[in-house]
């Protein structure tokens, strides 16, 4: 019996540490996206507390153009070692409530970008905001849905490299047949190293079928760091 036991609890083991290998070897690897998106630390380079001005643009036939503002304010890290980071997102009328949240490294300003265009897209197919938010996030695991290509960025009157990433989260995906006019959407981020929360510009462009100007086309691009 004692020795059956020892069996038991040897079998055990075994079979748990086969579980947990291949669990590890399901893990898959990070794609340029995440290294660029995800485990880069984009604010390295700031000294907080601080605010981040982004000037956005919107042009096309599908909604008004307009022009605006997004302010994101990074205090200095709390006793957990996170910034609380707030936006001031757009003004007056235009104005919309993007949730703060809190990061060790990373810059929430394209989460805050994606969470309008999120909002934006809901209303205009009136479909899901859990669709969108998993075909974005699904995109930048899949080779076949982003591409990395490099990029320059006009930073104090120069140009400094960067990267741009595009994203195609929609298009021949089955649930896109609900919403054609989108389908083919593209979602663009440009990250350059020198400039201050290291993403330069972020934007979306919904072309038309004619190839002729997007039907619509929104950007948000890093102006200054305010103080």
């Amino acid at each position: 019996m004692f020795f059956v036991s020892k069996f038991k609890v040897f079998l055990y083991i075994v079979i748990l540490f086969t579980f947990f290998k291949s669990s590890l070897a399901e893990t898959p690897p990070l794609t340029e996206v995440h290294k660029l998106l995800v485990t880069k630390d984009h604010l390295a380079n700031l000294k907080t507390p601080t605010k981040i001005k982004y000037i956005f643009k919107r042009t096309g036939s599908i909604e008004p153009g307009f022009n605006d503002r997004v302010i994101m304010i990074i205090p200095e890290k709390d006793d957990k070692g996170v910034h609380n980071i707030k936006f001031d997102f757009f003004s007056s009328y235009n104005k919309e409530d993007i949730k703060s949240a809190s990061y060790k490294k990373n810059n929430p300003i394209f989460h805050a970008f994606w969470e309008h265009d999120i909002q934006l897209m809901t209303r205009l197919t009136e479909g899901s905001w859990i669709y969108f938010r998993k075909r974005i996030t699904w995109a930048m695991s899949d080779p076949y849905k982003f591409k990395v290509t490099p990029a320059k960025c006009d930073l104090n009157e120069k140009k400094v490299n960067g990267q741009t990433i595009e994203l195609k989260p929609y298009e021949e995906d089955y649930d896109s047949k609900k919403f054609k006019k989108y389908a083919k959407k593209k979602y663009y981020i440009t990250v350059c190293e020198e400039v201050p929360g290291m993403i330069y510009q972020m934007s979306t462009v919904v072309p038309s079928e004619s190839g002729s100007d997007p039907l619509m086309e929104e950007t948000l691009t890093f102006e200054k760091i305010l103080n």
